[in-house]
């Protein structure tokens, strides 16, 4: 019998999240467009809010791209570097949000999952930190 090594479960699992994170934003981009937007205007002065369609788009294509390089044995060492960049920025993002809101006050829906899954800004930052230690673990012991 074959054993599975517990890094090839960890990659299928984070590109499944990366390819339903896009899907599920996809589905409903505009919704997830206006999502954007309110990141856009805190912390970029908002002026990318011309852009936030295509911009929307953009993320759902990275995604779908990590996603599917992860399920491609041989692109896993790319889909993880690719993966931890993307994570930091978004750890960084909702970690922001979560312990330094603006005066506004916190984004209350991160979009990450679209219209299917509501986060908390709690919420949101635990699921970036948990995914982005999966990929750092994943670059150090990429086998």
């Amino acid at each position: 019998m074959r054993h599975i090594k517990p890094q090839a479960i960890a990659m299928c699992l984070l590109g499944i999240v990366f390819i339903l994170s896009s899907v599920t934003k996809a589905v409903a981009l505009q919704v997830f467009a206006d999502e954007l937007q309110l990141y856009l205007d805190i912390y970029f002065s908002g002026w990318l809010r011309d852009y936030k369609l295509l911009l929307s788009g953009m993320v759902c294509m990275a995604e779908l791209v990590i996603g599917i390089a992860y399920m491609i044995p041989a692109m896993r060492r790319y889909a993880n570097v690719a993966a931890f960049l993307t994570l930091t920025f978004f750890v960084w993002l909702t970690g922001d949000n979560y312990f330094f809101p603006s005066i506004l006050g916190q984004i209350e829906s991160c979009g990450c999952f679209g219209e299917l899954i509501h986060f908390t800004p709690l919420g949101s930052f635990l699921k970036s930190l948990v995914l982005w230690g999966m990929s750092a673990v994943m670059i150090i012991y990429p086998h």
